[in-house]
């Protein structure tokens, strides 16, 4: 059998939660920028030199921390071993985790079909790595995690994965 290896990119969209994470550090940074001024007001100490420094530190550490929020998923199936990789900002990656599909109990559209599977009261761990809650084309899995919590992974596979999951699970695999 041939060497597998598909790769898949999903860009999560932004929630409301990320609005209000957003909005919640636009005021932090103007209150950091003019914190200067009002501890000038409540103090009588001349800070007013420093806020060029406060506004240019507050902006770049508004910059850096919107970057972070701006997420992006990774799925990697290589020979029937599924790596998923957090990627926020475009410049920090991280591992989510790996799982080899073999060990996969269930793959399914994420559906009202199997609702059941699911919303099984036996699985103690939900990782979706999707990119909205109502995005069309949500995949689920659920597997024993190398820690033995029984885990529900949300995502959403192309063709091209989908068709790597069968030559190893085909058995598993309901659509």
């Amino acid at each position: 059998m041939a060497d597998v290896f598909v790769e898949h990119m999903v860009i999560r969209r932004p929630t409301l939660k990320i609005f209000m994470q957003k909005c919640l550090l636009s005021f932090s940074a103007v209150i950091v920028a003019l914190l200067p001024l009002i501890l000038e007001a409540f103090t009588g100490i001349p800070l007013g030199m420093i806020m060029p420094f406060t506004i240019v530190g507050a902006g770049w550490g508004m910059l850096i921390l919107f970057r972070r929020l701006n997420l992006e998923f990774e799925y990697i199936v290589t020979n029937g071993e599924m790596d998923v990789d957090k990627i926020m900002g475009r410049n920090s990656r991280k591992r989510i985790m790996t799982v080899d599909c073999r060990n996969f109990d269930i793959l399914a559209p994420y559906k009202t079909d199997y609702r059941g599977e699911y919303e099984s009261q036996a699985i103690t761990t939900v990782v979706d790595v999707s990119s909205h809650t109502e995005a069309p084309g949500r995949w689920f899995a659920i597997f024993h995690a190398k820690d033995g919590k029984r885990t529900l992974l949300i995502f959403e596979p192309s063709e091209r994965m989908l068709e790597a999951f069968r030559m190893y699970i085909r058995n598993k695999i309901k659509s």
